[in-house]
């Protein structure tokens, strides 16, 4: 895969294919022409398109003639209907293999010269995936290609694909246990504590590093949650933390590991109250949490981390919260730590209010009511006067 996004991939990006010699391999694949209608084609192109959700992920480029892997020309593709071709392709991915894959295809023009097509197709964790076209069988990618995988290879990625929701929950325990022993990368308040995880599946895979030391300098764009007016930040061994507090304990953190993994913390909304009762005020709690959200998901998209990506909040010492709201009167949380299950964003794209309100509705039943009050049945946020 070409270090680019699928959409920033113009004329000057393919030019550079053929000026920089840039070879086949674990993440690219050269086609001269486009899949034809015979069975045959088809699983050809099958067979290249699942090798790489079966490894890594890669870039098809359809209009390049390569000579011993490097390309040698690009004379581009002839499409009379691109939208048609682009929905054919879409289609016998979509019907021929099993479980469905994320990808994208993109069609960049050029000036005075055929287009080039480009599939990007993403690493998956649903896997191993199959040819289903008659064909049933399942391949991954190596530096000269793509093979059939064989049955220790298929052992291992279906291990690994039924260990993902595992390690995510391995990870977060590990964390909230530090947390509650108060091993925290900066000193914090004391009290409960809002724990939200954005944990990218591909960052549990193996040793995936982002940089994510610049977030030291540039921490002034990405205000810790519920930060108020003021927050820095400094290197530390798992990362970048950007906190708030200054000469006092902090009671907000984003720790964001070098692997893609972000962790906020807050310390305050869980806290308020009097009389030795603490009220979680949902309209506050929840918007504070949906705008951390995305902007944490935008940072994860802007260091070129791939979905899927688990969501996981966390809250601790809860035991006695009540919530107080309009629509009738809250039994306190009978739990010490709620610890939620988790959703999973599989596209950037997604509405960030449809991925959270699952997770909001629980904290709501927690405390007695249905669901959550403040998002409509498809996850939009309701503007209150």
């Amino acid at each position: 895969m070409i270090p680019k996004k699928l959409d920033e991939i113009n004329e000057a990006a393919i030019d550079e294919l053929l000026t920089n010699a840039v070879a086949e391999g674990k993440g690219v694949e050269y086609k001269a022409a486009l899949p034809g209608s015979a069975d045959s084609d088809k699983k050809e192109f099958l067979a290249d398109v699942s090798s790489f959700a079966n490894t890594r992920g890669g870039d098809l480029f359809y209009g390049v003639v390569e000579d011993k892997g490097v390309p040698a020309s690009i004379p581009g593709v002839s499409l009379p209907d691109p939208d048609f071709e682009i929905r054919r392709l879409e289609s016998l991915i979509n019907d021929g293999l099993d479980p469905r894959i994320r990808f994208g295809i993109r069609l960049v023009p050029r000036t005075d010269k055929l287009p080039v097509l480009v599939i990007r197709v993403e690493r998956s964790w649903m896997g191993p995936h199959r040819v289903e076209k008659g064909h049933h069988k399942f391949y991954a990618r190596t530096s000269t290609g793509k093979y059939p995988m064989d049955v220790a290879e298929l052992r291992t990625a279906f291990t690994l694909s039924s260990t993902v929701t595992e390690r995510v929950r391995d990870f977060r325990a590990g964390r909230i246990s530090r947390l509650l022993d108060d091993r925290t990368p900066i000193a914090f308040v004391s009290g409960a504590k809002t724990l939200l995880h954005l944990i990218p599946l591909e960052s549990l895979a193996g040793p995936v590093q982002y940089d994510v030391l610049r977030f030291k300098r540039d921490c002034h764009l990405f205000p810790p949650m519920h930060a108020g007016s003021s927050w820095g930040a400094r290197i530390n061994l798992d990362g970048v933390v950007i906190y708030n507090g200054g000469h006092y304990d902090s009671t907000s953190y984003t720790q964001i590991f070098r692997n893609g993994i972000v962790e906020a913390v807050e310390g305050v909304m869980l806290n308020r109250g009097g009389n030795g009762k603490r009220e979680l005020v949902s309209l506050w709690f929840e918007k504070e949490l949906l705008d951390c959200f995305v902007q944490l998901l935008a940072m994860q998209k802007g260091l070129g981390i791939n979905p899927p990506v688990a969501i996981a909040l966390t809250l601790t010492d809860t035991k006695g919260i009540y919530m107080p709201n309009p629509w009738g009167t809250s039994r306190p949380i009978d739990d010490d730590h709620l610890i939620l299950p988790e959703s999973i964003v599989e596209d950037f794209a997604q509405p960030p209010g449809k991925v959270l309100k699952p997770i909001f509705d629980l904290i709501w039943n927690a405390c007695g009511y249905e669901k959550s009050k403040n998002f409509d049945s498809e996850g939009n946020w309701i503007e209150r006067p």
